[in-house]
């Protein structure tokens, strides 16, 4: 029995972009604004102008047995991932066997259909596998996904440098995550494991309490973990702030500045 449905393609807050799925079998197929064969009917629809804000609301009629799945991009990232999490639940959506999970359909499925649809963001997906393919290779065991999650910090841990600081990774004492450049945040180009052998699949930001709540998914090698943490490497190899100022105020001799203007003493 055919069932009834109302969609509008109205865009969320920050312009993220709707979209609205429809799953046959294990086919995904786009809803773009038209009547699909044995799949939907567009009934009528009914437009609303306002401005920017304006956007058209669809009376639809689907076949037996297709389900339907309608979100938006991601309000943090703007990204489908993040969108269809939301929209589905569950866990965050970071490699292909994650989506093929939230859609309902095989691997292969969920290939085809993002590929064709959003091609850019399908190549990060694929740029995940080739990363853990590339660190698994370089060990004899499997890796291990790891999610290091913190955020909501009080005003004294702020203060503190809480957002710049490294965090530690749970399993795995000595082991952590941290920014290249604290200025920039923890978006997953800037984050980097330390401590052991490992790579960043994912960064997760959520708004929220005091700059929110972060979730770094992390695949790491069980067994590389090194007796020192990168953070003690770092202050061994930087030299403290006392012998910078010893270099820097230590009078030039003679023969320094003779050296320095390429003049003989």
């Amino acid at each position: 029995m055919a069932t009834s449905m109302t969609w509008s393609d109205g865009m969320g807050s920050r312009s993220r972009a709707s979209w609205l799925l429809f799953i046959k079998g294990d086919e995904v197929i786009r809803f773009g604004g038209k009547d699909i064969v044995g799949v939907a009917v567009i009934r009528g629809t009914d437009f609303t102008k306002n401005g920017k804000w304006s956007h058209t609301t669809f009376r639809i009629e689907l076949a037996d047995g297709v389900r339907v799945i309608g979100g938006k991009d991601g309000w943090e990232t703007g990204k489908f991932t993040e969108g269809l999490r939301t929209a589905v639940g569950g866990d965050p959506i970071d490699r292909w066997p994650d989506m093929a999970r939230a859609l309902g359909v095989s691997v292969p499925s969920a290939m085809s259909f993002f590929r064709a649809w959003r091609p850019k963001a399908a190549e990060a997906l694929d740029a995940v596998d080739i990363q853990l393919e590339a660190l698994e290779a370089s060990s004899v065991v499997d890796t291990e996904t790891v999610v290091v999650s913190f955020g909501g910090p009080t005003n004294r841990q702020i203060e503190a440098g809480f957002w710049g600081s490294p965090k530690g990774i749970p399993g795995y004492e000595g082991a952590e995550i941290h920014l290249l450049d604290p200025s920039k945040g923890w978006g997953k180009e800037n984050i980097v494991v330390s401590g052991m052998t490992g790579t960043v699949i994912a960064a997760v930001h959520a708004a929220g309490y005091h700059g929110g709540y972060v979730s770094v998914t992390v695949a790491v090698v069980p067994g590389t973990l090194s007796p020192v943490a990168a953070t003690e490497l770092v202050a061994e190899a930087e030299p403290s702030v006392e012998t910078q100022a010893s270099q820097a105020t230590e009078p030039a001799t003679l023969a320094d500045l003779a050296s320095k203007f390429g003049r003989r003493p």
